[in-house]
């Protein structure tokens, strides 16, 4: 027989090694991570999508330069929070640009892993977003009945509802600077898991001034100890259950 030849014969490919993986990179992470954002964009209708945001975000743009000022004043003192609440315009306007701009983060999210629970890791692309765009909107819901269940009134109507609301112009800054962020990561070629890092970064210093925000109205109007609680009722604990989910 002389076809049989000796089993190390049957290796062509020269040597065979072991890599460790590194620590920082789970499996799940180290495979979808990699190209995430070409991989999502690159299908349909998730292309679609982008192109139909990127439109709405061209024709908002006016809006959003006009209330740059409203948000930056909101960025670094308090008072501007109460102010903002005072306009009904601008609270239009703060809205819609909030509604405009939780689809591309969504995608963003996506794209980066940002919230990656072990459940979601052997999920496709496409299907991946939209259970984080659900996680999403179960998040915004929570945080919407926790504002109108935990409304005393004892609390200055205006004051709470500037606290309550400070979350949507703190994600309008969040989502702009992470999304702004992720362009020049990309043309820099940064790694993606050092990119993933960034804008998990930025995203817990937006959601930490938003608390010492937060934390400036209710303890103007009442005292430090309700101020605590509030933020514990109304950031903390819906935030608390987000980040559990991701990490458990």
């Amino acid at each position: 027989m002389t076809g049989i030849q000796p089993i190390d014969s049957a290796f062509t490919g020269g040597s065979l090694g072991l890599v460790p993986l590194s620590e920082d990179l789970s499996p799940e992470v180290g495979i979808c991570l990699n190209d995430q954002a070409q991989a999502l964009s690159g299908y349909l209708p998730v292309t679609v999508i982008i192109m139909v945001f990127t439109i709405i975000c061209i024709a908002s743009i006016r809006t959003y330069v006009n209330m740059i000022p409203s948000f930056a004043g909101c960025l670094f003192r308090w008072k501007e929070n109460i102010n903002l609440e005072d306009s009904p315009m601008l609270c239009i306007y703060r809205n819609r640009i909030f509604l405009v701009l939780a689809v591309p983060f969504c995608i963003l999210a996506a794209s980066y892993r940002l919230y990656d629970p072990g459940f979601l890791s052997g999920l496709a692309p496409v299907p991946y977003f939209l259970a984080v765009t659900g996680v999403f909107l179960a998040y915004l819901g929570i945080r919407t009945a926790l504002a109108w269940g935990l409304r005393s009134r004892k609390m200055d109507g205006k004051a709470y509802k500037a606290a309550a609301n400070s979350f949507r112009t703190f994600f309008i800054i969040a989502a702009t600077v992470l999304l702004v962020t992720s362009g020049l990561l990309e043309i820099l070629s940064v790694e993606s898991l050092l990119s993933r890092r960034i804008l998990l970064a930025e995203a817990a210093l937006a959601y930490a001034v938003l608390l010492v925000r937060e934390a400036q109205i209710f303890k103007n109007y009442r005292s430090v100890l309700s101020a605590i609680l509030y933020l514990c009722a109304l950031e903390i604990l819906p935030t608390g259950i987000l980040v559990a989910t991701a990490i458990v």
